[in-house]
Parts: structure tokens; C-alpha cells; sequence
């Protein structure tokens, strides 16, 4: 498994997050995989770095670093970003280097303005991230248990079916960049050598659909 996996893993279970099922089999067993692949590919907050200064302000309130980790989940960290302020600064250099260079190309007469700071990493990353996310919604998301039989809402289905299936077809970059930030080595790990929990997910979600719909 990659980080590719883990970032499938985190949008899948973005789908099972909201506050009325988060508790249901379906979302514990995917954040209980999810938890596995962060440690594999050291993204959970114990590999934070405790020299690093930061200020943080929320609501008119201010936090320091230590503070914000234990406000935050392992999941939390790795979604905010905030495992990029523990890398070296050079980590997505081969990243920010192709960067400065499509955007460069995209917009020359800016050029004497176009740097691609350390921080623009996580701005980049926390974007395109929630972009992804919003897309995986649309694209992934699977509908309730229908009863009956209608014509119009097949056919509906299938209309919606046409566009989501293009939206799959061109993801490749998008994920190949945020699987890049997540794991710049773009490491492999067995599922054996990590103990992670597989589990048959579209049997749990049928039998879930079929207690609750």
C-alpha cells in the first residue's frame, strides 16, 4: 500500500464522517485503517517536531504549537497540514520546482513575483485537498436503497453516471500531487508488515444500508 491508498482511504471516509453515523461500523472500521497508514508513513502527531514555534489564533483565541496538536486527532493533523511545518524544508522540492514552472509558463509577465515559498506547500495542499474532497462527494458518493422500480429516476442515474465516470478518468494528476505532498519517497508497505485491518467494506456498508434504509 501507498499514501495514494491512505488519501482513497481519507476521502472514502470523509463520506461516513458526519456526526449521525461517524459512530456506525462503516466509518470506525475505514478511520481504523486510515490510523494504520498514517503511522506506516509517519503522519501521526507523535512524529511532530516540538522545537517549532508557531502561533495560532482562533475565535479571538491564541494557541501555541503544543497546543494545537492536542486540539488535534492524528487524522486532524495530516487534513490541516500541519505535518508539513515537521518536514525539511527541501522535502517537496522536485513538487515546488514543477510548480515555479507552470506557473511560470502560465503567467510570465508575473514572473518577477512567482517564489514558491515553504508555505505555499500547505496552502497548495490544504486547496487542493478540500477540492479533491468535494469531488469525491460528487463523484463517489453512493446513493440510499431505492424501492420499486422508476424509469425517470434510472434514467436520471444514468445521465449522473456519464459525468462521474469522466470526472474518475481524470483525476490521475490531482492525485499523483497530493499522494506526492502526503509521502514525497512515494513509499510501498505490505499490509502484513503494518497489521493493517482489512475488512469487507461493501459487505459492512450493504448490511449497514439495509438496517438503516
Amino acid at each position: 500500500m501507498t499514501a495514494k491508498d491512505l488519501l482513497h482511504k481519507i476521502l472514502d471516509y470523509n463520506l461516513w464522517s458526519s456526526p449521525d453515523v461517524k459512530n456506525d461500523k462503516p466509518a470506525t472500521t475505514r478511520l481504523a485503517q486510515i490510523e494504520v497508514l498514517l503511522e506506516a508513513f509517519g503522519l501521526t502527531k507523535k512524529y511532530a517536531n516540538s522545537l517549532i514555534e508557531i502561533t495560532y489564533q482562533y475565535n479571538g483565541l491564541t494557541f501555541n504549537r503544543r497546543q494545537q496538536l492536542d486540539r488535534l486527532t492524528n487524522l486532524q493533523y495530516v487534513l490541516d497540514g500541519e505535518f508539513l511545518y515537521d518536514r525539511k524544508e527541501d522535502a517537496n522540492k522536485e513538487l515546488s520546482e514543477k510548480i515555479f514552472l507552470k506557473i511560470t509558463e502560465l503567467y510570465p509577465h508575473f514572473s518577477d513575483f512567482i517564489n514558491v515559498e515553504s508555505d505555499e506547500i500547505g496552502w497548495f495542499f490544504g486547496d487542493l485537498l478540500s477540492f479533491r474532497q468535494n469531488i469525491h462527494k460528487i463523484a463517489f458518493a453512493k446513493t440510499g436503497m431505492s424501492e420499486g422500480f422508476s424509469t425517470g429516476l434510472h434514467y436520471s442515474f444514468y445521465l449522473q453516471k456519464q459525468l462521474k465516470e469522466t470526472i474518475k478518468a481524470n483525476l490521475s494528476e490531482i492525485d499523483e500531487t497530493l499522494w506526492e505532498i502526503l509521502d514525497p519517497l512515494k513509499r510501498t508497505v505490505s499490509k502484513e508488515e503494518i497489521n493493517y485491518p482489512d475488512a469487507d467494506l461493501d459487505k459492512i456498508d450493504l448490511e449497514w444500508r439495509a438496517e438503516n434504509y
